[in-house]
C-alpha cells in the first residue's frame, strides 16, 4: 500500500502510517510518513482487559451433548479493533490537520492517480462531522458499516468530543456492554448517538448501501481496492462478484 500510495498520490494527499513494533520501516516513500504507535490511553485499555481471552474474541459455545467448544469470533475481538481510534487520536496530535483527514485501512491497493480534489466528494461537507460507508442489509444478522474508510471534518466543533467518545468505549470498558465489539459496530453506535443530537454525518455509499462491499462500488473504487477478508488478501484484489455495475450511472 505504501509503495502504491507514494506512486499514485500527487502530493496533495499524504499518508501517515501509525505502525506497531519496535523498528521504523526502512523504506523511504514519497508522500508517506511513519510513526510508532504509542498512545497512553490505549495502554490503559490493554492493562485492564488484554489478558482476558474473551476480549480477544474467544467465545464459549455449549453443545447439546454437554461438550464445550471454544472458537475465535472477529466480532468480539475488542483488542484487535481497538487500535483504530487510538491511532487516529495519536495522528491528530502529531499532524494537527486544519482541514479534512481520513482513516484508511492498511489492506488497500491504490489503483489510479489521485489528488485532494479527486477525494473531496468522499469527505464530510462543512456542516457534517464524519463521512462513512453505510450498509443497511449486511450482514443479515444486523447491518453495520464498512469501516475501511472514514472521513473527518477537523473544523467541526464536536470532532474532538466524538473521537474521545469512541476512545472511552475502550478505556472505560463500555465496549463489552455492546452487542458486538468490533470497530464497524461500535463506530455506528456512537454515530447514531450523535445523530440523535441532530449532528449531521455523510453516508458516501450512495446506491451501494445495500452492497456488502460499498467501498469499491462507490466512487472510491476508482482509486482504491479494499482487500476485505483473507481470500481477497490472498488474491491481491477484490473479486468480480464484489462489483455491482448495474447500479452505476452512465
Amino acid at each position: 500500500m505504501c509503495q502504491e500510495f507514494s506512486e499514485k498520490s500527487d502530493g496533495s494527499v499524504r499518508l501517515a502510517v501509525i505502525f506497531e513494533g519496535v523498528n521504523s520501516p526502512v523504506e523511504n516513500f514519497r508522500n508517506v510518513e511513519f510513526e510508532l504507535f504509542d498512545d497512553p490511553d490505549h495502554r490503559v485499555f490493554l492493562r485492564k482487559f488484554s489478558h482476558l481471552h474473551e476480549a480477544r474474541g474467544l467465545r464459549v459455545k455449549f453443545e447439546p451433548n454437554n461438550q464445550v467448544n471454544l472458537a475465535w469470533d472477529f466480532r468480539f475481538d475488542a483488542v484487535r479493533f481497538s487500535f483504530k481510534i487510538f491511532s487516529i487520536i495519536q495522528a491528530l496530535k502529531t499532524y494537527s490537520p486544519t482541514d479534512n483527514f481520513a482513516w484508511i485501512d492498511a489492506d488497500i491497493r491504490c489503483l489510479s492517480d489521485f489528488g485532494a480534489t479527486d477525494l473531496m466528494p468522499f469527505f464530510p461537507d462543512e456542516n457534517e462531522l464524519m463521512s462513512y460507508l453505510g450498509r443497511n442489509n449486511f450482514p443479515p444478522s444486523g447491518p453495520y458499516s464498512e469501516c475501511g474508510f472514514l472521513g473527518f471534518n477537523s473544523r467541526h466543533p464536536l470532532i474532538d468530543e466524538f473521537l474521545r467518545r469512541v476512545a472511552n468505549l475502550y478505556k472505560d470498558g463500555e465496549v463489552f456492554a455492546h452487542k458486538e465489539w468490533h470497530d464497524s459496530w461500535l463506530w455506528d453506535q456512537i454515530r447514531k448517538e450523535f445523530q440523535l443530537r441532530n449532528i449531521a454525518f455523510k453516508n458516501i455509499s450512495g446506491p451501494f448501501e445495500t452492497s456488502a462491499h460499498p467501498f469499491i462500488n462507490c466512487g472510491l473504487g476508482k482509486f482504491f481496492d479494499h482487500l476485505k477478508g483473507p481470500k481477497r488478501k490472498q488474491l491481491g484484489r477484490s473479486m468480480a462478484e464484489d462489483y455491482e455495475t448495474s447500479k452505476r450511472t452512465p
